[in-house]
């Protein structure tokens, strides 16, 4: 398997394509969003009301694209790709910021999901459903985010299907890594966050719940997308769903303790 280094250096040149699933297991993977400085002054607040959707684990300074305490980041270049908002509309995917970079803006990363499911796995939960070759599913749910400065959006999930007696141990593992989304918003009956199954707004692989097992749903990062879209400003981007920022932090650093 490759190292974090090993996928960022692919990542600058050009040549990792596609999800970063499953690459350099044991290693954080981020979101990320980069804003204007005064835009990025009111999504820190908006994160910080959110922080199960948001847990912000990474904030650079204004023109400055490293991010040195997740490793040797450049965040100009080191995700497989990159979507460009203009006023709040995705308006293009780019392989770099290269050409978009300037003095004024701000990186956030901030946990993924991606990373949980590592963590879920050391601790045995069984995640069958990756031998169906699914990768989970991510949905808009009726749940309201907090609002901070126009930055609000309903609340979007991922999806991940558990055998029924593996959900407990997967919300106290979870609570163990609030960097991660930490503990499920839900588990069972999806209509419960307005939720159709078969109705997924992206999903990785073949959709299939087989006997047994319960949906579990978690916070997820692309809802800082949407709240993006409804903020509307000048300028934004972020990384594209399943394509991260791959970190040198382990994922045994960011373990907590959890309850008892």
């Amino acid at each position: 398997m490759p190292t974090p280094r090993e996928v960022r250096a692919a990542a600058r040149a050009g040549t990792w394509r596609g999800t970063t699933r499953g690459s350099a297991p044991g290693y954080l993977q981020c979101n990320l969003v980069v804003l204007g400085d005064e835009d990025a002054v009111r999504f820190a607040r908006w994160c910080s009301l959110n922080a199960s959707v948001a847990p912000v684990l990474a904030r650079s300074e204004p023109g400055d694209p490293r991010l040195p305490e997740l490793g040797d980041v450049d965040v100009r270049f080191d995700l497989p790709a990159y979507r460009v908002f203009r006023d709040g509309i995705p308006v293009a995917e780019v392989q770099n910021l290269r050409e978009h970079w300037s003095d004024d803006l701000v990186a956030f990363a901030f946990g993924c999901s991606f990373s949980l499911e590592d963590a879920l796995r050391a601790e045995g939960v069984p995640l069958r459903y990756e031998e169906r070759g699914f990768g989970g599913a991510i949905y808009e749910t009726t749940r309201p985010t907090a609002e901070h400065g126009g930055f609000a959006a309903p609340l979007v999930v991922s999806m991940r299907p558990l055998p029924e007696d593996a959900v407990e141990l997967a919300f106290r593992v979870s609570e163990r890594y609030p960097q991660l989304h930490g503990v499920p918003v839900h588990a069972g009956d999806p209509s419960a966050l307005g939720v159709a199954l078969d109705r997924p707004l992206e999903a990785l692989g073949p959709l299939q719940l087989v006997d047994g097992e319960v949906p579990v749903f978690w916070a997820c990062g692309v809802t800082t997308q949407a709240a993006i879209e409804r903020a509307r400003p000048e300028r934004a981007y972020t990384h594209v769903s399943s394509q991260m920022l791959v970190c040198d932090v382990r994922l045994e650093a960011l373990a907590g303790e959890g309850r008892a």
